[in-house]
């Protein structure tokens, strides 16, 4: 007799699942918040005493779209990537009569692989023009030196 105020145990489960995945996000949100206003707080008073606070930290959640210009690229291809190879995959089953998922998963692959080298060749020659620029700043600089 596994039961609680006349309710089975096993029927509690769902309810518990459904409150648990809604309220470990909420919390967390909240509890982030809660960190920040005491941060923001602590600031506050620094500044009042006439002291400098210290920067605030940098997180990598902190998006910056120029700083990751490279990283984007590579997500962007790799989405096109993914969408491509489920359709090539899809339309190869089908009309290959080929059961099961290996023709999606082959395709998927197949096009993530493409977008690795395709993004490889593009920061490999997007970095090799930032370091020739950086060279002729560079030498720039030297000859200016030189002539003063």
């Amino acid at each position: 007799m596994n039961t609680l105020l006349n309710l089975d145990v096993e029927s509690l489960i769902p309810f518990f699942a459904i409150f648990f995945v809604f309220m470990i996000p909420i919390m967390a949100i909240y509890f982030h918040y809660q960190h920040k206003q005491r941060q923001m707080d602590e600031r506050k008073l620094m500044i009042e005493k006439g002291l400098t606070p210290p920067p605030l930290p940098v997180h990598e959640n902190n998006y910056q779209w120029a700083g990751h210009k490279s990283q984007n690229l590579g997500k962007g291809l790799n989405m096109i990537a993914i969408a491509l190879g489920l359709l090539v995959g899809y339309l190869l089953s089908k009309y290959l009569s080929i059961r099961g998922p290996f023709c999606i998963i082959g395709g998927i692959l197949f096009f993530l692989g493409l977008a690795n080298v395709v993004n490889a060749m593009i920061t490999k020659k997007e970095s090799s023009n930032e370091n020739k620029a950086e060279t002729n700043i560079h030498q720039s600089q030297i000859e200016n030196h030189d002539t003063i």
